[in-house]
């Protein structure tokens, strides 16, 4: 999410430093970079550039075609720069807290990364990663518990042995996570989190 603001920050820069050098090259009649080309770079993201280069070094501020086009590519270029940043953050935080399971006494919920980085603030919860061994020690989220989803039945017990307590798990794309949480739901635990797959985990893992 932070290198798309900072592709933003460097592509506008750019732009706007295109802007000033062809108001150099003007004073100094030498040749020319095209309207055409100029205008391009303010609708592909820079628009925010194209508009400050052209106050800041008064260029092209009489043309009518920029005194037109510029505007109105700052404004696509920071609705679509918008759309492009929502998306990321979404991808990264994931859907928001929403039960999934209901057993009429415990219920088996689905959080985001960030619920769940928020959540392992507190002392009382345990991070369960239920992929297997070689996944395990290719890199996991730090105090994470390995319980491999195909041994939950046999040593959910021994390994998790407070069925109050809150339980945080993950594998690797989702899909193990989701079924185990399942699975200690109906074993009995009641506080089951399920914040999907660590390849989508933005945050640092033990190597």
């Amino acid at each position: 999410m932070y290198e798309l603001i900072v592709i933003f920050i460097v592509q506008n820069i750019a732009v706007m430093a295109l802007y000033g050098l062809d108001k150099v090259y003007a004073i100094k009649r030498k040749r020319r970079i095209s309207e055409n080309i100029l205008l391009l770079f303010a609708f592909c993201g820079g628009g925010f550039g194209a508009f400050l280069g052209m106050w800041i070094f008064k260029h092209k501020t009489k043309k009518n075609k920029f005194k037109i086009f510029i505007p109105i590519a700052l404004i696509f270029s920071l609705a679509a720069w918008g759309f492009v940043y929502n998306e990321s953050r979404k991808s990264i935080e994931g859907t928001p807290t929403e039960i999934i399971y209901d057993t009429g006494g415990a219920k088996y919920m689905k959080i985001s990364p960030a619920e769940a980085l928020a959540m392992m603030e507190s002392d009382d919860i345990l991070i369960l990663d239920v992929r297997n061994q070689d996944e395990f020690n290719e890199g996991h989220i730090r105090d994470a518990v390995l319980l491999p989803v195909s041994e939950i039945v046999n040593k959910a017990e021994e390994v998790l042995t407070s069925k109050t307590q809150t339980i945080l798990v993950y594998c690797r794309s989702g899909a193990r996570s989701k079924e185990a949480s399942r699975m200690l739901i109906e074993m009995g635990y009641l506080h089951v989190y399920d914040f999907g797959g660590i390849i989508n985990w933005p945050y640092d893992i033990v190597r």
